[in-house]
């Protein structure tokens, strides 16, 4: 699991270079785009054919970025990290971000044996976000706003907080940075700010399940929060987000079919029905 400690940035080692490659289709062009419109500034970084950002596992600091290949059934993923310990699991983890081991032809067959009238994006993944703890965060910042207006916020709180790169770049900040912050920067209710700090000192102190369902024991975190992040911080399979204002509008395509039965893909139903 990453590790949201704090402390001084070497400079990375590397880069590396890996191939990861995953099994057709890739609907890569909805993933981009869905990470485009969600990319946070200093943190994230979109192209046509591309998706990276600052990353940290434990006391590893570094970043990444996977190249698309889809005549390779592949990304090239360029990664530069402070600790040659971690490779492997750096690696596992950026698989995880990109669903690159999901079998969505299984996964697309029992969607639409379960919900006949539902068209499918073929080859559709999961977006990923790189740790439970920042999925978390950003379910926070989103609870009640728009995409744009939780963009902004998240924003806000990486360029206030993150710890800065001699180029510019900055990383997602970490639970025991955020704790310590009043966070009057972010302009949203105060008792939103303080649901974030309270998560933040959680994780801090080593509290929080590595489990975000279980999340909502603590004050302020529903279960959209708890299962937002369970869906791309954890890449869980069977997330339904019933709460979701976009899942809310796209309803009428299910033609009156329970959810239920998309069950135990429901988070690739979810996300079949945000990318409508």
């Amino acid at each position: 699991m990453p590790d949201d400690t704090s402390g001084h940035i070497d400079a990375p080692a590397g880069p590396v270079r890996v191939e990861l490659t995953y099994h057709p289709p890739y609907a890569w062009q909805t993933l981009r785009d869905f990470y485009a419109h969600r990319a946070i500034d200093g943190l994230e970084w979109v192209g046509a054919d591309h998706y990276g950002r600052t990353i940290r596992w434990g006391k590893a600091r570094g970043r990444f970025t996977a190249v698309h290949h889809p005549e390779r059934h592949a990304f090239e993923v360029h990664l530069s990290y402070d600790d040659p310990t971690r490779l492997e699991p750096l690696v596992g983890n950026i698989r995880r971000l990109l669903d690159l081991d999901a079998d969505t032809t299984l996964i697309e067959s029992h969607l639409a044996e379960a919900l006949p009238g539902l068209a499918l994006v073929e080859g559709l993944r999961l977006p990923g976000i790189w740790s439970p703890f920042e999925a978390g965060v950003r379910a926070i910042l989103g609870q009640q706003v728009s995409v744009a207006a939780a963009r902004r916020l998240t924003t806000t709180l990486v360029s206030e907080l993150g710890d800065l790169e001699p180029d510019g770049q900055r990383h997602f900040p970490s639970a025991a940075q955020i704790a310590a912050s009043e966070l009057a920067f972010l302009g949203m209710p105060d008792a939103r700010r303080q649901t974030l700090r309270r998560f933040a000192a959680w994780h801090a102190c080593g509290e929080a399940s590595e489990d975000p369902r279980t999340w909502t024991t603590l004050k302020g975190i529903g279960p959209w929060s708890a299962d937002y992040a369970a869906l791309r911080g954890a890449s869980h399979p069977d997330i339904w987000l019933a709460g979701d204002l976009g899942i809310r509008k796209a309803l009428p395509a299910l033609q009156d079919a329970a959810p239920q039965r998309a069950a135990p893909w429901r988070s690739y139903l979810t996300f079949q029905l945000w990318s409508r």
